[in-house]
């Protein structure tokens, strides 16, 4: 995405942000702008190893709670093997598809800094997706029902609905097929994780304004128009913040008739309110995303906990 017009500064465009040297070493390693790591952090940031990471632990932990216990470590490592590659290749065809863009405001992007080349994240891409679908495969025929569903919804938001008014819906797609392909994988559906098509639309609506809020001026002058271009930065921080909390709130009217455990369900709240609470500083104005979806985590995790045996 474009970045806002500036003057002309002085500095090298990988010099990372103000005051990056004196910050501690791991920090510095955690922060995609900052050079220190070199060519090789760059190359893994292609990816977006934090979200995949994250999404991959949820599937596993929605897994142990289908299963009442931790699964074997074939079934973990075929879980692995399907959502890990299938998150690693969505981030990198998100990279590919807005590389023009980035050359004008994101010099530190992995394939902007030449890191990675085009032609080597296309074919680590494609394999990655086969990895994917072929673990899935092996599952069984939901389970690779699910992940088509998910995978899919995250590329068709990489390549083109991302810049439309339907850029919730991949979102939406994408956090409704985690569970179901997690507890087809374990081998059980219950009726109650259809209740994850509305949480999860809410979810995945404070989700994406939080992800896209940073791009939310510079989207605007490129001519993009999805959903938190449409609403405007003010407007996109309320409902990042306001739907998780939303979310949450949904959590607790459900409880009672889906007889749920609330004692877990309430690990999930605080968390929820607590991160909602960091979110809303200033530190986090533009960027609430690494805060809010830990919390969305947790929340999800807790509601798949909490549904009765």
């Amino acid at each position: 995405m474009a970045t806002p017009q500036a003057p002309q500064s002085t500095s090298h465009p990988l010099a990372g942000p103000p005051g990056a040297s004196r910050r501690p070493a791991l920090l510095r390693l955690l922060d995609e702008r900052d050079p220190a790591g070199g060519r090789a952090k760059a190359a893994l940031f292609l990816f977006h190893p934090g979200p995949s990471l994250l999404v991959t632990a949820v599937t596993l932990g929605a897994a142990a709670i289908a299963l009442r216990g931790a699964p074997g470590w074939s079934l973990a490592l075929r879980l692995v093997l399907l959502m890990l590659p299938a998150q690693l290749a969505i981030g990198a065809v998100n990279d590919l598809a807005d590389a023009r863009a980035d050359r004008e405001g994101k010099p530190h992007k992995p394939l902007v800094r030449g890191a990675v080349s085009r032609n080597a994240a296309t074919i680590a891409a494609v394999l990655l997706i086969a990895t994917s679908l072929a673990s899935a495969a092996a599952l069984g025929g939901a389970v690779l029902l699910a992940t088509i569903c998910g995978l899919g919804a995250g590329l068709a938001y990489d390549v083109g609905l991302k810049r439309s008014r339907l850029s919730l819906l991949p979102w939406w797609l994408g956090f409704t097929a985690l569970p179901f392909c997690a507890f087809a994988a374990a081998g059980h559906v219950p009726r109650a994780l259809w209740w994850c098509l509305p949480l999860a639309a809410v979810l995945a609506l404070g989700l994406h304004c939080a992800n896209v809020l940073p791009d939310v001026d510079a989207d605007r002058r490129d001519g993009i128009r999805n959903l938190p271009v449409l609403l405007g930065v003010r407007r996109s921080r309320v409902v990042a913040l306001g739907a998780l909390l939303g979310c949450a709130a949904l959590t607790a009217v459900l409880a009672t008739p889906l007889h749920q455990t609330v004692a877990v369900l309430g690990i999930a709240w605080a968390a929820v309110v607590l991160c909602v609470a960091v979110a809303a500083t200033q530190r986090f104005a533009r960027a609430p995303f690494p805060v809010l979806a830990p919390a969305a985590a947790a929340l999800a995790v807790c509601w798949l906990a909490s549904l009765p045996r």
